[in-house]
């Protein structure tokens, strides 16, 4: 039997990046082996993640850890803010170590904030990575926070520009990659259908949380876990990217030099589009009622 992919997610949780969450604790094809919660409210993530595991996975041990409450760069004391950079999240990944016969890929469905401040802390951890794929950016479409940028990166640009520079094995998932599944409403109702059948939401909560808006990022959300544990359903181009941290107007952009001989920016991998049947096909084999698996 071919050796599972060693995930590591880091995300907000919200309901839209919990889907994404519950689909990975499924897969066959990957085992989840730590979840950082990066959000100004992290216990509330950290219960939603437990919860997650103890439906799918209830005799698995997945540490959960809070993450930076707070982007690198905010209006709190030196207090506060020392607080938020010696958070667990940091820890735990500053503290992982290189094994290069069974890798982690790490992927973020939040803003890099606790990524920038491990990789601050000791860059060496890095090594134990295959790959990072980042759910963020908007390269050829418009952004979701601003017209130009995406709520991820527009939440902590600094910090994204932070692991940009750093050369990692960077795989971008922009709002391009969720563009291009057509009839995402497909997509949502086989994902509604099956949460609701998990018992991981109501008909009730289901009906008020899949809106146009919501739909869209759960989708979002869903396309970078399906980047990591699927890359053979990607389409990637090659760019080179910077991120906007200066300018009002374009703060968190995620700029991509686009001539026909680009000059400016970090090489970076980006994925603009995912076979759309892949995706259906990854979420019709879910199991439809609540049994977990171990």
């Amino acid at each position: 039997m071919a050796q599972k992919q060693r995930l590591l997610i880091d995300y907000s949780g919200g309901l839209d990046q919990a889907l994404a969450l519950w689909y990975a604790l499924q897969s066959a094809n990957v085992q989840v082996s730590g979840i950082v919660v990066t959000d100004a409210e992290p216990q509330r993530g950290i219960r939603l993640a437990q919860k997650l595991i103890e439906l799918v996975q209830p005799n698995a041990t997945i540490p959960v850890v809070a993450g930076a409450s707070r982007p690198l760069f905010h209006r709190e004391t030196d207090a506060q803010a020392g607080a938020a950079a010696t958070s667990d999240g940091v820890s735990f990944l500053s503290e992982l170590r290189h094994d290069s016969a069974n890798p982690y890929t790490l992927v973020t469905l939040g803003r890099l904030t606790t990524v920038a401040m491990a990789m601050a802390r000791n860059h060496e951890w890095t090594s134990a990575l295959e790959r990072l794929v980042v759910r963020g950016g908007a390269i050829r479409v418009p952004g979701d926070v601003t017209s130009v940028a995406e709520a991820n990166l527009h939440a902590d640009p600094e910090a994204a520009a932070f692991v940009l520079a750093a050369r990692l094995p960077l795989l971008f998932v922009p709002l391009d990659a969720t563009e291009s599944l057509s009839a995402a409403e497909a997509y949502i109702d086989e994902l509604a259908k099956r949460a609701k059948a998990a018992g991981l939401v109501t008909a009730a909560e289901a009906e008020a949380f899949f809106s146009a808006e919501k739909t869209a990022s759960a989708v979002h959300a869903l396309a970078a876990i399906m980047a990591a544990e699927s890359p053979e359903c990607l389409f990637v181009e090659q760019m080179k990217l910077a991120v906007e941290c200066q300018s009002e107007l374009s703060r968190g952009a995620l700029l991509a030099d686009l001539r026909a001989k680009p000059s400016v920016g970090t090489d970076a991998a980006v994925c603009v589009g995912i076979k759309a049947g892949a995706v259906l096909a990854g979420l019709q084999q879910l199991p439809e009622k609540g049994d977990g698996r171990s």
